[in-house]
């Protein structure tokens, strides 16, 4: 049957017909018991979302206390108001007004935003129509000052902004104030602030929900006052207005009974917005309650009577349809529970039960692929664990030996020995890192300047070192031995041992747009050929690789004059840029033969560790 090919329909069929059997045999004398169920779900279907209701509102006031406690804490704003009121306006300060204007916009709920300054600052924003703001030393003297003030900073939620106008008109909003209180010094109190929440907003948020027909939804304040409401029913929301009594039994926790208002009886559900104590309460007629759900019990046995017939055939052929493929698929499964990994079963139907076991069958190959990979993963972790414990050996010994040496050297006097020793302890130490591949800037400046005192050590009168680094970039992370290669290659080739004076190595750190870190390695040596610079960044050199005589022909450091490794630094550093970064990080070298070379390169602005290692785990895969 082509009806049936469908598990939904299977499902959907089966379902109906095995209720439909203990509805026509009780269905006549369950009207009653049927009706009081279906009451009780209406009435928590009505409370449940009447707590909905509450945690939406608490939602949008929690928003709107932030906002007003963001713009308060706001140095550059506490800064415009501890100054002399006729100063200037600071970059900062405009960009904090600039932002003001913009809160009205980004927030629908904000109809207007007011600060007075104790020195005079008066700021005001208004999103439909301009008025006129009571004067501060007037506004000094009333109520709602008072009010504000002694709350010395926390959110004041009050149900009208009227006082805060010169003209007694009654806007549609409530308004939170704030008192401007100084970051660090409490007792000095800068100003107030005030933020008008539009009604309408609040109102929205109940507008498009309805748990039944002609259901009631009301929203008041801490102050029984009637903020929104969701009603047909004028007399019922003029009831509950003026009736303070009533309202009080509405906003208890708990409702066991219905209620009778004018007349009229009511399911009712209520909640507490904590902590601004609103009360949300919902009022379901009754009447309205019964008759939708008599409509339904009616229709119900009505079809279960129609129905009755086909019941007992179709609960038989439906039932060993669906259940014979899920016996099939449990068997199978509990084979691969005991440890029967090669299970395969047939699929012999194209519904949902026939994709399930494709997908089984698919699960169970991938599980046995999965095995083998995760056994061959923990045996190469087992490896790696025991050689990681082995490396951490070397090391600890080789620290030792030059703790030793460099004790030894002072004590005999001899500093430069023992400074040479620390620099090199340094260096160990910070290209190790405890085996991460990242680090902060400092550390990479404090690597690479231990590097370069080794070498200047060795060679005083090759070259005199120069560091011009922003200490602004100091705190943000990078790849570990970027700079000590590029320092390496400059210092063993770029410099004559036979110059008439020391040639000068210069190392810049700075921001670059504000959104990238770029250094430079600067020399003034003998400089390369521009065929030369290319071949060190793509490694097709060939005999290029050892550039001694290339730029220089100098003593690289080495016995023979010239450093096997050449050029491999340089393209180590290149690769591992382009790798994690992409091709527009890659080095840039500018050099000209006889006058020296610039080696230029870039990498993003990183200031959070967790944010470096998943960048480096996505990229370094």
């Amino acid at each position: 049957m082509l009806v049936f090919r469908q598990l939904q329909t299977k499902l959907f069929v089966s379902f109906v017909l095995l209720v439909l059997i203990p509805l026509l045999t009780l269905g006549f004398f369950s009207f009653r018991t049927a009706t009081s169920s279906l009451e009780k779900e209406t009435k928590q279907n009505q409370a449940q979302t009447v707590r909905l209701i509450g945690n939406n509102i608490k939602l949008m006031l929690d928003d709107a206390g932030e906002m007003t406690s963001y713009i308060m804490n706001n140095v550059s704003l506490q800064s415009l108001l501890s100054q002399d009121g006729n100063g200037p306006v600071s970059v900062e300060q405009a960009a904090a007004l600039a932002y003001l204007d913009n809160i009205k916009s980004a927030k629908k709920y904000v109809s207007f935003l007011v600060i007075y300054g104790k020195n005079g600052f008066l700021y005001r924003d208004f999103s439909e129509f301009f008025r006129q703001v009571i004067p501060y030393s007037d506004f000094i003297e009333m109520p709602l000052y008072t009010a504000v003030a002694a709350r010395d900073g926390e959110a004041f939620w009050t149900y009208s902004s009227t006082p805060l106008f010169t003209y007694g008109h009654s806007y549609n909003e409530i308004m939170v104030g704030r008192r401007i209180v100084d970051l660090y010094d409490r007792d000095n109190k800068l100003g107030l602030l005030f933020m008008g929440v539009n009604r309408d907003s609040i109102g929205n948020i109940i507008q498009d929900i309805e748990i039944v027909r002609s259901s009631n939804i009301f929203i008041f304040d801490d102050n029984y006052n009637l903020v929104s409401s969701k009603t047909r029913d004028n007399e019922l929301r003029k009831t509950l207005t003026n009736d303070i009594g009533l309202k009080q039994k509405l906003f208890l926790e708990t409702h066991s009974d219905n209620y009778e208002i004018g007349g009229k009886s009511y399911a009712v559900a209520s909640a507490v917005v904590e902590p601004y104590n609103w009360n949300i309460v919902s009022l379901t007629p009754m009447e309205v309650i019964r008759s939708e759900h008599r409509i339904v019990l009616n229709a119900t046995l009505a079809l279960s009577l129609s129905l009755l017939a086909l019941a007992a055939i179709s609960s038989v052929f439906l039932s060993r349809t669906i259940t014979k493929p899920i016996k099939l698929l449990l068997r199978s499964m509990n084979n691969f529970k005991r440890g029967d990994f090669n299970q395969k079963v047939e699929v012999v139907s194209r519904d949902e039960i026939g994709l399930l076991t494709h997908k089984y069958n698919e699960m169970v190959t991938e599980t046995n692929s999965l095995i083998q990979k995760v056994y061959v993963s923990q045996t190469n972790q087992k490896m790696i664990e025991l050689k990681t414990l082995q490396t951490q050996i070397e090391p600890h010994f080789l620290y030792n030996t030059l703790d030793y040496i460099f004790l030894n050297s002072k004590m005999n006097g001899d500093e430069k020995t023992a400074k040479v020793t620390q620099s090199l302890t340094e260096l160990f130490r910070l290209s190790l890192n405890k085996g991460k591949d990242y680090y902060t800037i400092r550390q990479e400046i404090g690597q690479v300047k231990a590097y370069i005192h080794i070498q200047h050590a060795r060679f005083p009168n090759r070259f005199v070192p120069r560091y011009e680094i922003d200490p602004d970039i100091l705190p943000f992370y990078t790849m570990k031995l970027l700079l000590q290669p590029l320092a390496e290659n400059a210092i063993l080739h770029a410099f004559n041992a036979k110059r008439e004076r020391p040639g000068t190595l210069t190392i810049t750190g700075r921001k670059l747009d504000g959104e990238r870190v770029e250094f430079i390695v600067e020399d003034d040596g003998c400089g390369m050929e521009a065929e030369l610079a290319n071949s060190l960044l793509s490694g097709d050199g060939g005999g290029l690789g050892e550039f001694g005589g290339s730029r220089g022909g100098g003593d690289s450091g080495s016995p023979t004059g010239k450093s096997s490794g050449s050029g491999y630094g340089i393209r180590n550093v290149n690769e591992r840029l382009t790798m994690l970064f992409g091709a527009e990080y890659a080095l840039r070298i500018e050099s000209e033969p006889g006058r020296g070379t610039k080696i230029r390169l870039a990498i993003p602005l990183i200031s959070d560790d967790n944010e470096w290692r998943l960048l480096y785990e996505n990229h370094g895969r």
